[in-house]
């Protein structure tokens, strides 16, 4: 077992002025071309640290090689930005007019900056590799496939992944281990309804799509309310509706886009169902025609029990085990759960809220992050390597 690790004075403040650094230059997803640039210049400083070449230009892979031979654990931390107009008045804002780290993924990148240090510092006592992922595009839900996609895993011989997010619900200096579901499985989808155009006046001689439309969006609400058990979570949205030019007109076409979120794979395949049923006879009510499409698919993170306990002790050794707390899983869908398809993973949620500060959600324009929560996130995900070498069957 390790001997439990520490922060020095410099070291905390240096991760501080990192995430600061990150927060005043945010950039969007797959656009992360200064935030990518400003990992590697942190990273070619420490020493045993190698940069692993990739074709995802704005992503990171970096690997930290043990003092002995052993299993080569990752862990990962997203680094993209919103198109959101920053709002909290502080020290620090966000340069870029229009962008901010609504989500705090300058924390997490930070974190796992600090977790780099931590790791080199201490490379000797590792057996196995570190392998560190700072990936693109978590908010648009497609980094984390296409640096899948690119075999690294594999080529790096990853067996296991950590992964880690803030939760402003939790005060800062806890942390939530929980087994099983904590982000939802998410089906994106689009709907195309077809009608008949013409003159607003002559409505006996159109097929009206918006009419269909809206009656559409009001029956797939009852899925929620009458196909899924109460005790069964799900959330069902449609996000945009688009048909129409003008006052006058009748329109050929109204398209509709939407998310559909569960844990369970079984309440997700009964919502399709369901869903492909409202579409189709929706629009035969309203002698109109209508297509679904399911344009992007995420899994949920799910915390299995072997990677729990592990994670447990990580903890406990980190900062200690009065810091372990649980918290109700989020309806919020995390791309981190693709890694948990290709090996055994973990996802960690750390407190991030100063406990006489109002709580402002993820993506909220005055949301913002507690830097004294740096330390336990630093010192967890570390501690995570080198439990897992010891622990993972």
């Amino acid at each position: 077992m390790s001997e439990q690790w520490k922060l020095t004075t410099e070291q905390t403040e240096k991760i501080r002025e990192i995430r600061i650094h990150l927060h005043e230059h945010p950039e969007v997803s797959w656009e992360e071309w200064e935030t990518s640039a400003y990992i590697r210049q942190i990273l070619e400083k420490l020493p045993g640290v190698e940069i692993i070449p990739n074709p995802v230009e704005t992503a990171v892979i970096a690997r930290i090689k043990g003092g002995s031979s052993g299993r080569n654990i990752a862990l990962r931390a997203d680094i993209d930005a919103l198109v959101v107009t920053e709002a909290w008045e502080s020290e620090h804002v966000s340069q870029n007019p229009g962008v901010c780290h609504a989500c705090g993924h300058d924390f997490h990148a930070a974190s796992l900056l600090g977790a780099a240090m931590v790791l080199s510092e201490h490379r000797e006592e590792l057996l196995g590799d570190a392998i560190l992922i700072f990936q693109p595009a978590e908010e648009t839900t497609t980094g984390a496939k296409a640096l899948i996609e690119t075999g690294f895993l594999k080529a790096l011989g990853v067996e296991a992944v950590f992964g880690l997010h803030n939760r402003p619900e939790v005060e800062s200096g806890n942390v939530v281990v929980n087994p099983g579901p904590m982000m939802t499985a998410k089906k994106n989808f689009r709907i195309t309804i077809h009608g008949v155009g013409g003159h607003g006046s002559m409505p006996e001689l159109c097929v009206d799509p918006i009419v269909c439309s809206s009656a559409m969006v009001q029956n797939l609400q009852t899925i929620v309310s009458r196909n899924v058990a109460p005790q069964e979570a799900m959330v069902l949205t449609i996000g945009s509706i688009h048909g129409g030019t003008q006052e006058n007109l009748v329109v050929d076409t109204v398209n509709m886009t939407g998310s559909m979120r569960t844990f369970s794979p079984e309440v997700q395949e009964r919502g399709l169902e369901r869903m492909n049923a409202i579409v189709e006879h929706t629009a035969l009510a309203y002698e109109c025609t209508a297509e679904l499409e399911i344009v992007e698919e995420i899994p949920s993170v799910w915390n299995g029990q072997a990677m729990y306990e592990i994670a447990i002790e990580a903890t406990k050794r980190a900062v200690g085990e009065e810091r372990i707390v649980t918290a109700q899983p989020s309806m919020a869908s995390e791309d981190f759960a693709n890694f948990m398809q290709e090996v055994p993973g973990f996802f960690y949620w750390f407190g991030n809220r100063r406990a006489e500060d109002e709580c402002f959600a993820w993506h909220n324009d005055h949301f913002h992050v507690d830097d004294e929560a740096l330390p336990y996130a630093v010192l967890v995900m570390a501690q995570s390597v080198v439990t897992a070498q010891e622990l993972l069957k």
